[in-house]
């Protein structure tokens, strides 16, 4: 379990209700991240979009399942439960194999290999690690109201982030169309599921310690993500050594 924090009323007060985390991070924009900014405003760079999405689905793929239906198992309110067993229907496919998330991002990552790094450096998967293991600091050992915040602010950071990949995406034909399934869906289900964020927050206890973990848990997570972002863009402009 994350770390026990009693707090009182006033703390309760400067941290603000549930819904402000959502309006919080809803206003950062994350096109405005250095890697985004640096790929709008340069041609379409596809190798470093593999990066991005190969280290997406090393740090996603393998693991959001395990959070969504861990969130489920240790949630008490089955009001939350409910909201996030609709999005792990979604995750995984409606009961449609082929429309797992997993299995559509692994497509877009193969449809991307032929723009793969030839450097080493950049096509670490260790971005996508670190995610992995800083997200589950949230899920896997976190309280069950932490999960919610970090599910809370992930929705909301993926939308905007699809919304990006997207954006350069489209300024290219050259990635097979069959390759982006898993974008063109998460286009349109990320809006639903940053929606949920709303709903989640009216519905976490806007006092005491249960408030308390639901704040940690949006502030990890979105740290998290944040640092990803950095730890792609390292990898994806890292200069190759002069050869001597």
């Amino acid at each position: 379990m994350g770390e026990a924090i009693v707090i009182d009323n006033v703390t309760s007060k400067r941290l603000g209700p549930p819904t402000r985390i959502v309006e919080e991070y809803d206003a950062i924009e994350v096109a405005r991240h250095p890697l985004f900014a640096n790929l709008a405003s340069n041609p379409v760079n596809l190798e470093a979009l593999w990066v991005l999405v190969a280290n997406t689905n090393a740090g996603i793929s393998p693991n959001f399942v395990r959070w969504l239906a861990l969130a489920i198992a240790r949630m008490p309110d089955y009001r939350i439960a409910s909201l996030l067993a609709k999005q792990l229907d979604d995750e995984l496919g409606n009961g449609k194999p082929e429309r797992i998330h997993r299995v559509l991002l692994e497509r877009f990552v193969a449809g991307l290999d032929p723009w793969r790094p030839k450097d080493a450096r950049r096509r670490s998967l260790e971005p996508g690690r670190r995610l992995a293991a800083r997200s589950g600091e949230v899920f896997d050992t976190g309280a069950p109201y932490e999960a919610i915040g970090g599910l809370m602010v992930a929705e909301i950071f993926a939308n905007k982030m699809d919304h990006c990949l997207g954006e350069e995406i489209r300024r290219q034909s050259q990635v097979p169309r069959e390759a982006l399934v898993w974008l063109d869906l998460h286009e349109v289900l990320e809006v639903g599921h940053a929606a949920d964020s709303l709903e989640l927050a009216l519905l976490v206890p806007d006092h005491g310690y249960a408030l308390d973990c639901a704040w940690q848990g949006a502030r990890k997570l979105w740290a998290a993500m944040w640092g990803f972002l950095d730890d792609v863009k390292a990898a994806a402009f890292a200069e190759l050594p002069v050869q001597a």
